[in-house]
């Protein structure tokens, strides 16, 4: 009887009824390396095409089914994350904005701006992470979710946020007011996809109480945000300066 490789416990289907693993592990190699590559990332029955896929035409009943413990066709949320951050990051680098036609003070602070979110990008999702999870489980608590599910809620959003910024880097090359355009485009999808998540995640609430507590913890979080980004660049500035 052939035992399993990662936990020695006899073997007698494809996949190891202890602790998962496939029964058929061969050595790593580059044809391995490739097999996992794209069977991990890019097939649609599993992975970050699946995912997506499921983000944007089923968000919510996904998420459900997600924290009800339906989990192995899904990336890891976190893991979302930071493979979306830096598939942007990568983008961006190679498609950057031209701040040609601002004024010289404001093209300065926006050069700035950018090669620190080119350094530190999946970073800051990370760290947006918690803060947009604390805002939602604020109002949205009565309905059931722990704050932990909601950090995994919002992981698996932060990952459509920078989808749907990836979609609109390629427009920098069009020019300032292009980009700027279709970002605002982007950023009103966003927000109804964000509304449209929390509706089917809730779907046995009522849609107007549901709406109105997706929008006072979308209002909290944006002026948590914005004072944050005040005090930062205050911070940033007096760094600076003293340096």
């Amino acid at each position: 009887m052939p035992t399993c490789k990662n936990c020695a416990s006899e073997v007698t289907d494809a996949f190891c009824a202890s602790c998962g693993q496939r029964a058929d592990t061969r050595r790593i190699s580059w044809k391995w390396l490739g097999e996992e590559f794209l069977s991990s990332v890019f097939v649609l029955e599993r992975g970050i095409l699946f995912t997506l896929k499921e983000l944007f035409t089923r968000p919510g009943y996904m998420m459900r089914e997600y924290l009800d413990g339906k989990r192995k066709a899904h990336f890891k949320p976190l893991s979302f994350v930071l493979v979306m951050a830096a598939v942007y990051s990568i983008l961006f680098r190679l498609m950057p904005p031209d701040f040609a036609m601002l004024d010289a003070p404001t093209k300065k602070i926006m050069e700035q701006m950018n090669v620190f979110m080119g350094q530190y990008y999946a970073l800051v999702e990370l760290g947006l992470v918690p803060l947009f999870a604390a805002c939602t489980w604020l109002f949205l608590r009565k309905y059931g979710n722990n704050f932990a599910e909601h950090l995994v809620i919002q992981s698996f959003l932060s990952g459509q946020r920078i989808f749907f910024n990836a979609i609109a880097v390629p427009f920098n090359l069009l020019g300032l007011d292009v980009a700027m355009g279709v970002n605002g485009l982007l950023f009103l999808a966003y927000m109804v996809a964000l509304l449209m998540t929390f509706i089917q995640l809730y779907r046995d609430r009522s849609v107007v109480n549901v709406m109105v507590r997706t929008l006072l913890a979308l209002m909290v979080f944006f002026f948590s945000l914005g004072v944050g980004s005040i005090l930062f660049g205050f911070l940033y500035k007096v760094l600076t300066n003293a340096g």
